[in-house]
């Protein structure tokens, strides 16, 4: 028995999500840095703030639209069947996009992480 699968699910988008957080520490971090070390006696860090806060919405944003597009392949290609123990490219497709819905999950949760600083942050000393 063959399962109906989509394509387009490839390694590529298995990695978006990763790229996507590690782009989002870059660009957090880095805007800190430059704002920190070019501006030490900057007290209010609104701007920055708010900078970081919709890098976030948007890096979020973007993972979930990678999450929901892989989740709706991944429900297409189940057949309430959960296990992995054939060498198809069935197979390997869901396995794919199973891994895929989990490195979503661990990069939203990285970014929320690394925004977390921006909330408490009170100036650059």
């Amino acid at each position: 028995m063959t399962r109906e699968t989509e394509t387009g699910h490839n390694l590529w988008r298995m990695l978006a999500p990763l790229t996507i957080w590690a782009l989002h520490f870059l660009a957090c971090y880095v805007a800190a840095a430059i704002l920190c070390a070019k501006y030490p006696q900057i007290t209010d860090l609104a701007p920055l703030r708010h900078l970081i806060f919709l890098v976030t919405f948007l890096a979020v944003a973007a993972v979930a639209y990678i999450g929901f597009s892989t989740l709706r392949i991944w429900r297409h290609s189940l057949d309430g069947d959960l296990d992995y123990d054939h060498d198809t490219p069935e197979e390997r497709h869901r396995f794919l996009a199973h891994v895929t819905l989990m490195l979503c999950a661990l990069s939203v949760i990285g970014i929320l992480y690394v925004a977390i600083p921006a909330a408490i942050i009170g100036s650059c000393r």
